[in-house]
This record gives structure tokens, sequence and C-alpha cells, in this order.
């Protein structure tokens, strides 16, 4: 059975990824991660999932925007699609503001090994609200095309596994893919 997370972009998924394979506790559980177009697209997909394969899902999705009431209204209408499929112990949203890729921000040692030339302080900064227009453009301007390819590929052997400290709202996401895990195996403790 296992859990699944489905993100918008590769890069999202990617992080995604390298996190679970990173945690003591999740790594090598079979978490599935699948990437999307965007923010409707994970909706749909996660609902896929939660209709046709009865799994549970996480919904990791860019907020786009840092206003709680805004996050809270996006939230509200992705549960109600998924709410349709399945209740809603079996899903968790968890929309990331601004956008998921500000958690590589959050550790300036962990964030330059994946770039090709160093960040200014300007970037450092911007790369807080609009992470992933900072990233595209430290990759354009470094001549390592395509993005986000580029930036995927160095985040391929990258341990981001002190994100998870680093970044408490990723603390719901791990507290229900445990919860889901340790469920779906009773005699094992996560």
């Amino acid at each position: 059975m296992s859990v699944a997370i489905v993100t918008p972009g590769r890069v999202s998924g990617k992080l995604m990824r390298r996190l679970v394979e990173g945690h003591p506790h999740l790594k090598g559980r079979g978490i599935r991660i699948s990437s999307t177009d965007g923010n409707i697209g994970t909706s749909r997909v996660a609902r896929e999932i939660l209709f046709k394969e009865r799994v549970p899902v996480a919904v990791v999705r860019d907020a786009q925007t840092f206003s709680p009431e805004l996050i809270a209204e996006q939230c509200g209408w992705v549960h109600l699609f998924l709410e349709q499929a399945a209740p809603p112990s079996e899903w968790l949203i968890l929309p990331i503001a601004p956008e998921i890729a500000v958690l590589l921000f959050r550790d300036e040692h962990l964030l330059r090994p994946l770039l090709p030339v160093s960040p200014s302080f300007e970037q450092l900064i911007r790369g807080r609200y609009e992470p992933n227009k900072v990233l595209a453009e430290i990759f354009a301007q470094a001549g390592e095309q395509p993005f986000p390819e580029a930036l995927v590929s160095r985040m391929e052997q990258a341990d981001l596994s002190s994100l998870w400290a680093l970044s408490p709202e990723l603390r719901p996401l791990e507290e229900f893919l445990l919860q889901k895990l340790a469920a779906q195996q009773p005699n094992t403790a996560p």
C-alpha cells in the first residue's frame, strides 16, 4: 500500500524525494512521489490516487502567496476536491509559502553546492520571496541551462535531510507520513 506525495514541478518533486531519502524513518519505505505541472495538477493526481488506489496522499503545494487568508482559501478548495475521493484522515494538504523551493534557501551551506555560481546577498534575500525565479536567474546567469533540469541534476546526490529540522512547516508532512506508514505495519515503530 504505502503513501504518496504529490507536488508541483520537477524541482519540488526532487526536493521531496531527497527529503524522504535522507530521513532515517522514511527512506526505503516505498513512499511514491509524483510531480505535476502545477498546483491544479497536484489536486487532480492526488484525487486519482485516493480514489483508484486507496493510498494515503500528502499534497505539498506552492502557496504562491504569504497571505494566510488566501492560503486558507486555496486549501479549502483542495479540501472540497479531495474529500469527494477519501476521508480527510487519508490525505494532507501542505501549502509552502511562497513556493516549495523556498526550503532550499533555509540553509546557505546546503544551497551553495546546488548552484553553478555563488548567489549574491540580494539573491539570497529575494530567494525567500520568489525562490523559483531566483534559482532560474542564477542558472541563466551561469549559462547552465535548461532550468530546472540543471538544478534537479545537482540535487540528485545532495543531502537535504537538515531541512527537516530547519523547516517547521515540514513537521505536519513528517507526522502524516510516519503515522500512515506505522498504521500499515502495526508491529513496527516508525
